[in-house]
């Protein structure tokens, strides 16, 4: 995260149309690595002398992905502000506000595994809303583990309540793949489970379970989906969660 230092006016014109408030945090955009960014330096000047075409093919539609060889990449900036958002896409173009009231969120986290070596896991958080637009927030910017999760806790605080209030007066809620309602859960395919049944909602391991009681009283699972499925996810686990003691009250 980079200092608090003021915004740029485009920033600050954004934030202040969409009355965000305050700003809390400021993510810019990952350098890479020593070793890499030699590499990348080694490859362009190696093809340079030999194969012109092609050398200069790589910095442009490669290297200049990058922000350690691209200012303008360099000068991107993810802003969280106390009631929402403004973020420079990392694919490029003009800076897109969110508000956290009316912000859907989903997440995407993946790590693969190759011959039993960890690649470096990608972070991709779709972020819309009606009206405001819509973006791809990826590990692009540095910190992910940070902004990920406080973006997600910003839903929460923004929206809960009014779900809450929706939810008391008969409504029903889509989470993406879930429904919730004072009386159930709901997932495709497998109709409702009353909360009475619902033995815990939990959330591991890319996946989202809702566990029920089976026959011998040990916890069975009722259905799964993966996280990225679930819109706003800490919001629906939050609301869940709420529901479920509120049975059991």
């Amino acid at each position: 995260m980079t200092p608090l230092t003021p915004v740029s006016p485009e920033v600050a014109d954004l934030a202040a149309r969409h009355r965000l408030g305050p700003v809390q945090g400021v993510f810019a955009p990952k350098r890479l690595r020593r070793a890499v960014f030699a590499a990348h330096v080694f490859n362009c000047l190696m093809l340079m002398p030999f194969f012109l075409v092609p050398g200069l093919l790589y910095y442009w539609f490669w290297m200049r992905r990058f922000p350690d060889f691209s200012r303008k990449r360099a000068a991107q900036r993810l802003h969280l502000f106390e009631e929402g958002l403004v973020v420079h896409p990392p694919s490029g173009g003009e800076p897109v506000a969110l508000r956290w009231d009316s912000l859907r969120l989903q997440q995407e986290i993946t790590q693969l595994i190759v011959y039993g070596r960890p690649h470096p896991t990608r972070y991709v958080y779709s972020a819309s809303a009606p009206g405001q637009g819509s973006v791809r927030i990826t590990e692009f910017y540095e910190d992910p583990d940070a902004w990920g999760p406080w973006m997600q806790d910003a839903v929460v605080r923004a929206q809960e309540a009014a779900v809450l209030e929706m939810l008391r007066e008969g409504g029903t809620v889509r989470f993406g793949a879930l429904s919730l309602s004072r009386t159930a859960v709901s997932a495709p395919g497998k109709g409702s489970l009353p909360w009475p049944k619902v033995r815990e909602v939990q959330a591991s391991g890319f996946l989202v379970r809702i566990m029920t009681t089976g026959s011998s009283s040990d916890p069975v699972r009722w259905s799964h989906h993966p996280a990225k499925d679930i819109t706003n996810l800490h919001l629906f686990l939050a609301v869940a969660h709420n529901l479920r003691e509120q049975s059991a009250a």
